[in-house]
């Protein structure tokens, strides 16, 4: 019998990515976790389009009633190119560019929560289990606002 090949091919898929957040800003500490669904759509084994949202719920540090207190990044919305390159039959490195929006949290006394345009760039390994399901590890950060995120999750694609 011949081997089935476990690479995902063209379609739709939907993931989501659980792991922890850190700032280059030193106003704010780590947070717990980062949740992060997604949804995307598979061009062909290397190239992808996706959606997602990642949540970035930092603790302030040293919290004060002053106006001129930073903002920190609450939440990232965004859309990414995403890119594989399969290093076997099951495995992959992959990487990912995009752009979305950080909403911004305001802790200054009379400010008021505001959004940033946030570029994104990442890469990972992907570990394909079967033609549907994949686990996956990736690095991502976002630019503008000096966060990045280390996650973990699974990937289904239909």
């Amino acid at each position: 019998m011949p081997a089935v090949a476990v690479q995902n091919g063209p379609g739709v898929y939907v993931g989501f990515q659980a792991g922890q957040a850190s700032s280059s800003n030193d106003r704010i500490e780590r947070d717990d976790l980062s949740f992060s669904p997604r949804a995307g759509y598979q061009f062909n084994k290397q190239l992808g389009v996706e959606i997602f949202s990642t949540s970035l719920s930092f603790i302030e540090v040293g919290y004060s009633f002053n106006r001129n207190e930073p903002a920190h990044p609450e939440e990232h919305y965004g859309i990414a190119v995403t890119g594989a390159i399969p290093l076997g039959e099951r495995f992959n490195l992959t990487g990912r560019a995009g752009i979305g929006r950080t909403k911004m949290h305001a802790v200054g006394f009379g400010k008021d929560d505001y959004s940033e345009t946030d570029p994104s760039i990442g890469g990972g390994m992907r570990y394909n289990f079967n033609q549907h399901w994949a686990i996956t590890a990736e690095a991502m950060r976002f630019t503008k606002t000096k966060v990045t995120v280390i996650s973990t999750g699974f990937r289904y694609q239909f």
